[in-house]
């Protein structure tokens, strides 16, 4: 069982999403996570203790549920008012899950205000598909320009872009590439807490370092609804 306050992977996205919300939207108030899993990354970015609050929203619920004094909702579907005033809208790792990647965005950014910012995370390339994306039922890999223009559809305006865990990648491309054939099954795995450590630091180090347009396992796409 993977402990994602500890695991590399969710610590370097949690790392990157931060740097994000302090850069893109300093003055937060309201966040919702939309397929929010668990809820771990809207629960890590907002401080309830400030004022802030998040909305976590997936269908796989097993029930709703509301903590920290109403702060923080957990719920199956959300109806458009519940989407008012909402500072953030966090899409990590959900438009590879659905057919219609437009139309989830479109759905709801409808009525989102003028200045929301919109953080996306998705796998990168295609020649990187695996058991891995079986195991997590994707329906396909992105590329940044692929991304942007169904996020320049939906009526975003883009204001970053980039690849992310960039210097790991050349080492899973060759796994994958030798693990082709196996069943269903993920890549994330626990490793020895040295090995956590080391690429914990590494992975954050690139992500100071600056934009990385040319290759990585994910994507991240900050944008602005104009």
């Amino acid at each position: 069982m993977i402990d994602p306050r500890t695991h590399w992977y969710y610590q370097t996205k949690l790392f990157v999403l931060r740097r994000v919300l302090r850069q893109y939207c300093p003055d937060l108030k309201r966040l919702v996570d939309v397929g929010s899993g668990s809820g771990f990354l809207a629960t890590e970015l907002v401080d309830f203790n400030s004022g802030q609050s998040a909305l976590c929203i997936d269908p796989n619920y097993p029930r709703e549920s509301v903590e920290h004094n109403g702060a923080l909702r957990f719920v199956k579907h959300a109806l458009p008012a519940e989407l008012v005033g909402t500072d953030v809208f966090l899409f990590v790792d959900v438009l590879e899950h659905v057919a219609d990647d437009l139309g989830l965005l479109s759905q709801y950014l409808a009525g989102a205000e003028r200045g929301t910012t919109v953080v996306i995370t998705v796998p990168a390339f295609q020649s990187m598909w695996s058991a891995h994306d079986v195991y997590l039922e994707h329906l396909r890999r992105y590329r940044v320009s692929g991304l942007v223009a169904v996020v320049e559809r939906a009526g975003l305006s883009i204001v970053h872009r980039r690849y992310l865990f960039a210097s790991i990648f050349p080492a899973a491309w060759m796994v994958r590439w030798f693990r082709r054939s196996r069943s269903a099954a993920s890549d994330l795995q626990p490793v020895p807490g040295i090995v956590n450590a080391v690429l914990r630091v590494a992975l954050n180090a690139e992500h100071r370092l600056g934009w990385n347009r040319l290759f990585g396992l994910s994507i991240l796409v900050v944008a602005k609804v104009p």
